[in-house]
């Protein structure tokens, strides 16, 4: 062996020593570790304790609200057309679209000379017919007094005749005189005919003239009236929507739908809004009114088949008397809420539901809202404005809470342990803000129950919390239920 070769084999036998010594004092210092530690121990685990705030539900007497929206429409439209044809001669100067006009303003004027000379002839014919009429009537009864006296005559003729045929017979009298008297018999008898032929036509003469008497009397009328048509007024307190005339236009009367139009027009008396109501919500809120509303209705019961029968010229119901039963109050509001609430009335009921929207549709009204005007705070109402209508039911005994704590149809309660509760509801009613609960609806919450208004997540069934009572929210829901459940609210902040 070679210098080189030894101190490679030297190295090779140390390390060969020295791993398996490295190797096992390795694992006697694993083993006195897991040695000495300490044994483990098993400690049971601390629920948490959600910390929540909640008000108290409140008894109170309140009226039930739902809220639909609808667009203002005027109760009374007027598209004015000309009734007669002719040239424009006046035309009112203020008559523009958006201009405000007295009931009987003058707007417009057509030219009325046709008009005059059709009513002076109409007057001419009309006095004619009267003359005729008055000389028919004279003649019917000179007819009568000639018939008379040629009755006496044919007596007179007839007394001479039967005197001359008896001298005739002595031969006092010729053959040729009594021939002559017979003939002047006959002329009595043709006369007489001949009046009463004319008593019987002069009659039906005299209906004719009656009858082209009244004929005039109705052209007559018809010219004053025509003549009247060629001045429009105002027809009532109203607004100009639409013009469409000028100046020495010729206006046409009749024709197409569009033809002779002069201006639009709407009253400022009263305008209406058919405001669409969700179908649950309004069933919930039917319930509310009153079952026991005279119908008027007349029923027969048929013994035979113990049935009820209606009559059917009999109406169901007289809606004015189910509207007053009903007790509804009406608010119109601006959905901005930039403008103080108009007074409203409800007028009818809609006859369908939309198909669409499966909305019920109820008419309400606002009336005089050009005159109750208040700059900056209350406008006239216009034509075409969205608005809200707050429709309010008799006040009865509600469970009040705010909205905004209902969780989709859950409430989260805080039972009598200091534990979560979820309550699930049907029957869901508004007032603005507030959450109406009917006591005999829902027996599971009830007066001074503790309503959860904080965010809880997530909220697990009878997990525990720390109720805190929620100033905040109480000092508002005693300003939406007023001065009286303000006291209610202090009493319970105090305890």
């Amino acid at each position: 062996m070679n210098k080189l070769e030894q101190p490679k084999s030297k190295v090779m036998l140390t390390k060969k020593i020295v791993l398996p010594i490295i190797a096992s004092i390795g694992l006697i210092i694993m083993i006195a570790i897991i040695k000495l530690q300490p044994s483990m121990k098993h400690e049971l685990a601390t629920s948490v304790v959600t910390p929540v705030n909640y008000v108290e539900v409140i008894s109170h007497v309140i009226s039930p609200q739902i809220i639909g929206f609808g667009v203002i429409k005027p109760d009374v439209s007027l598209q004015a057309k000309a009734e007669v044809s002719g040239r424009i001669t006046y035309i009112h100067p203020k008559l523009k679209k958006g201009e405000i006009f007295d009931k009987g303003t003058l707007l417009l004027a057509i030219d009325d000379k046709d008009y005059l000379l059709q009513l002076k002839q109409a007057q001419a014919d009309l006095l004619v017919n009267k003359a005729n009429l008055q000389e028919m009537t004279l003649t019917i009864a000179n007819n009568k007094l000639e018939l008379d006296l040629a009755l006496e005559k044919l007596q007179v003729s007839e007394t001479e005749y039967a005197r001359m045929q008896k001298l005739n017979k002595t031969g006092a009298v010729s053959k040729s005189s009594l021939n002559a008297e017979k003939q002047n018999l006959l002329r009595q008898k043709q006369e007489v005919q001949q009046l009463e032929n004319k008593k019987t036509t002069l009659p039906s003469m005299l209906e004719v003239m009656k009858a082209q008497l009244e004929i005039a009397k109705a052209k007559l009328e018809k010219s004053q009236r025509d003549l009247a048509r060629t001045k429009i007024e105002m027809p009532f307190n109203g607004r100009i929507s639409n013009v469409y005339t000028e100046l020495n236009q010729y206006v046409s009367a009749g024709g197409l739908a569009t033809a002779g139009q002069l201006f639009d027009a709407f009253s400022l008396n009263k305008v209406i809004i058919n405001a669409q109501f969700p179908l649950a919500q309004f069933r919930l809120f039917a319930q509310n009114f009153n079952t026991n509303t005279n119908t008027n209705t007349n029923t027969n019961t048929n013994t035979n088949t113990n049935t009820k029968v209606t009559a059917s010229n009999d109406i169901p119901f007289k809606m004015k008397s189910v509207l007053q039963s009903l007790g509804l109050t009406v608010m119109v509001e601006d959905p901005s809420g930039f403008f103080k609430p108009w007074p409203a009335k409800v007028e009818r009921f809609s006859d369908n539901l939309d198909a669409k929207s499966r909305t019920v549709g109820l008419i309400v009204s606002v009336t005089d809202s050009y005159k109750n005007i208040l700059p900056g705070s209350r406008p006239p109402l216009l034509e075409g404005m969205y608005m809200k209508v707050v429709l309010s039911g008799k006040p009865k005994p509600m469970l009040t809470l705010p909205r905004f704590a209902l969780h989709g149809n859950e409430l989260f309660m805080v039972n009598k342990q200091d534990r979560l509760q979820r309550v699930m509801l049907e029957q869901l009613q508004y007032h603005g803000d507030l959450l109406l609960i009917e006591p005999a609806n829902l027996s599971a919450i009830k007066a001074q129950d503790k309503v959860i208004t904080s965010d809880v997540f997530p909220a697990v069934n009878t997990m525990p919390v720390q109720p805190m009572l929620d100033q905040n929210v109480s000092k508002q829901m005693a300003l939406w239920l007023g001065a009286e459940s303000a006291n209610e609210y202090k009493a319970g902040e105090k305890l």
